[in-house]
């Protein structure tokens, strides 16, 4: 056991505590607290990007947990946000950096730029079966249009490869 303590005051004028290299504690202190800091980093980094496993679990589970998912939406507009809420949703990868890309044959294009991995995901939107509350003195409004707000089910399906 050494007489020497693990902590001395820094030489340096500070006043501050500082390892001790002459006591073999302090040495493996010294060696281990950048250790530890830089596997702490690469922790951090590794939870904070994509891999192509991730992406394409996470896109996996997303359209399965859409598919018969009911919305309070509208027919017309962009329902990517359906899309990336559902990833962000399945708990797989960092949750955010998903891209999503609307293609005109109505798809979506899904894909990070940690990776090179793109999925095409179509997302179609049915009126619910649900008979809707009917509040008195509403009974005479026509149905709800493609802009006005109403409950659809939504059926998702995906393949690998942006949308053709």
């Amino acid at each position: 056991m050494s007489e020497e303590p693990v902590f001395v005051r820094s030489g340096w004028g500070s006043g501050r505590y500082v390892y001790n290299h002459r006591n073999p504690v302090g040495r493996a202190l010294i060696v281990l607290a950048p250790l530890i800091a830089l596997g702490g980093l690469f922790g951090m980094w590794a939870d904070s990007t994509w891999s192509e496993g991730e992406i394409r679990d996470a896109v996996r589970k997303g359209v399965a947990d859409l598919d018969g998912k009911r919305h309070y939406t509208s027919l017309a507009g962009d329902h990517g946000f359906l899309i990336a809420e559902a990833i962000r949703e399945s708990g797989i990868g960092p949750g955010y950096g998903v891209e999503m890309r609307k293609e005109e044959d109505g798809g979506y294009t899904v894909s990070t730029e940690d990776t090179d991995a793109e999925y095409c995901v179509r997302v179609t939107l049915t009126p619910d079966k649900e008979p809707p509350v009917v509040f008195p003195g509403t009974e005479d409004l026509p149905p709800p249009g493609p802009d006005m707000l109403a409950f659809y089910v939504s059926h998702a399906t995906f393949n690998e490869g942006a949308c053709r």
